[in-house]
């Protein structure tokens, strides 16, 4: 490891101030980011798609729990994943064990699920191993592929206006790496965070 300088408090304070100017200007774009977010246009959903929960079947619009915002996480939990079917995908697992308590984000009428095409006992065996408590279906058809995520991990974030359901933001890849705190699944929603400020 290289060992930077070694300042007085007085130097290190003006480092850190320097810094904090450049943290402040990457904060300010991730919230625009995210304004322009909420005012991407939607893509109807007009199929009907259909998962197993641990209470039977269940449709998308099930998904949402009454609530108007949906977060889909697809996790690669299944035959032919690296680790089945003791372990799901690593990465899947690292952002699993990163998904804060979900109170605070259904209080903002917001619901997040996993997905993945494994059995439920097998996820229900998995989710008490590792002490998740999210929601989490098995995918009974080609909703992954029509959404991008049958090869690749990714949040689908969908928004419902009565019965109808609307696609309105998409992260996956290296975008997958921040979700898991409150904050950061409700800047991909339509809603936001729901704070004055936000604009």
């Amino acid at each position: 490891m290289h060992i930077p300088p070694i300042v007085s408090h007085e130097d290190w304070d003006a480092a850190r101030e320097q810094l904090l100017t450049k943290e402040k200007s990457v904060m300010r774009a991730h919230d625009a980011l995210a304004a322009e977010r909420r005012r991407m246009p939607w893509m109807a959903v007009d199929k009907a798609y259909e998962f197993i929960g641990p209470n039977g079947k269940a449709s998308l619009l099930d998904l949402f729990e009454g609530r108007p915002q949906l977060i889909l996480y697809r996790a690669f939990f299944e035959p032919g994943v690296f680790g089945w079917p003791d372990h799901a995908c690593r990465g899947c697992s690292m952002g699993a064990d990163q998904v804060s308590n979900l109170t605070h984000l259904n209080a903002r009428d917001t619901t997040l699920v996993y997905a993945s095409r494994a059995p439920q006992a097998d996820i229900a065996r998995l989710k008490e191993r590792m002490g998740w408590r999210m929601p989490w279906v098995t995918i009974t058809d080609s909703f992954d592929a029509d959404f991008g995520v049958d090869e690749w991990h990714g949040h689908n974030v969908f928004f419902r206006d009565g019965d109808r359901i609307y696609r309105t933001y998409f992260i996956n890849s290296r975008g997958d790496e921040a979700m898991g705190t409150i904050w950061y699944y409700l800047d991909a929603t339509p809603l936001g965070r729901q704070e004055l400020w936000e604009v």
